[in-house]
């Protein structure tokens, strides 16, 4: 019976291509507003992209990793006194303006940490890359809007001069271009009270969640000035923050549900044009004994074989549009649980476009079709 849909679906390519059309361009920018928002969280992680390995001991009033508040430099001696804990390190973070060859300004975000380690900085870079005392990273993704430097070159952060000794992948901010230097450097840029930090990251003994979980209590209940999260624990925390503090998910939210709505529209149409078309063949399937059951069941084949195909051609174009922006150093982000969203989205789309045609059919009676 799926071949005899199938072949329904090809009789009339006209419909059958209005359909897909409606399916492929709903879910066209279902995915794209997802994988562009997606993205732009991923950008918001700050020192906790890529280095969720380790324990984030922030101050109280912290409520993000974009928005840490300083604490005093000496709680990194206590946070040696934990059982388990194998290194602290420190990380700074704070802003800046970055001068270009034009005369040009733009926000930075500098984040000091310290070498060979690198604990809360990028885990890719370019080849030759290397931070050395007074040098800086930046990130390939910011070369354009830094006016094209290159390694070697120097900017000027805060009117004092820095050398670019590498470049980062995959880092870009979000508004602002972010820098990797040494602790003291960025103390030096910033004018960074010498007392203080943004954030302890801190290393176990052996990589357990289990022992982690023990690490993070221990600090929560001995130090009460700051408080401890696992990596994931803070990565979360902060994108949660974040979508509750921006408003930017809900932005998103409606342009998804805008194209839901839409997709659902022309599909319904469409498809109950085509059943329309067809009404005859449908009376006459009814008339030699068809039930209600089998006419509903066929259509619904119908709906299920129009989304496999329309999903196929979706995901052929979202995933061309992430090749095209990964060319312009624009990564797309489709998470697994993106995909199956959008696989769930087009088979509502094929099934609830579905239930018009389906309705006038079940309502047909057989004599109906000797008066067409």
């Amino acid at each position: 019976m799926w071949n005899t849909a199938f072949r329904f679906l090809v009789y009339d390519k006209t419909k059958l291509i209005g359909i897909l059309c409606g399916i492929v361009i709903s879910i066209f920018l279902i995915g794209a507003q997802l994988g562009f928002l997606d993205s732009i969280l991923d950008q918001c992680l700050g020192i906790t992209k890529d280095n969720e390995e380790y324990i984030y001991v922030v101050d109280q009033k912290t409520t993000s990793s974009g928005s840490l508040v300083n604490i005093d430099k000496r709680v990194g001696y206590e946070l040696q006194s934990i059982p388990g804990v194998a290194h602290v390190y420190p990380v700074i973070v704070t802003g800046g303006t970055c001068k270009f060859k034009s005369g040009a300004t733009g926000a930075v975000s500098v984040v000091g940490v310290q070498s060979p380690e690198m604990a809360g900085a990028p885990k890719h870079y370019n080849p030759g890359s290397a931070l050395h005392e007074g040098e800086i990273i930046v990130d390939a993704d910011d070369l354009e809007n830094m006016e094209n430097v290159q390694m070697n070159d120097q900017l000027m952060i805060n009117d004092l001069k820095v050398k670019i000794s590498g470049i980062s992948l995959n880092n870009a901010g979000l508004g602002v271009m972010n820098i990797i230097t040494t602790i003291d450097c960025a103390r030096h840029l910033a004018k960074f009270s010498p007392n203080h930090v943004s954030a302890y990251l801190i290393k176990s003994n052996t990589p357990d969640t289990i022992l982690q979980r023990r690490i993070v209590n221990a600090i929560n209940r001995t130090i009460p000035a700051v408080k401890a999260y696992t990596g994931k624990d803070f990565a979360f925390t902060s994108i949660e923050y974040i979508k509750k503090a921006s408003g930017i998910v809900a932005n998103f939210m409606l342009m998804v549900g805008f194209s839901l709505v839409t997709g659902l529209i022309i599909v319904g149409l469409t498809m109950f044009a085509a059943i329309n078309d067809r009404i005859r063949d449908y009376g006459t399937i009814k008339a030699i004994g068809g039930g209600n059951r089998l006419i509903a069941w066929f259509i619904f084949q119908q709906a299920v074989l129009y989304a496999v195909i329309g999903f196929v051609i979706s995901m052929a174009t979202l995933y061309g549009l992430q090749a095209l922006m990964a060319m312009a150093n624009k990564p797309i982000v489709y998470s697994s649980g993106t995909i199956l969203f959008l696989f769930i989205s087009t088979l509502v789309i094929s099934l609830v476009g579905s239930l018009f045609s389906m309705r006038k059919i079940i309502r047909l009676e057989p004599v109906q079709i000797f008066r067409m």
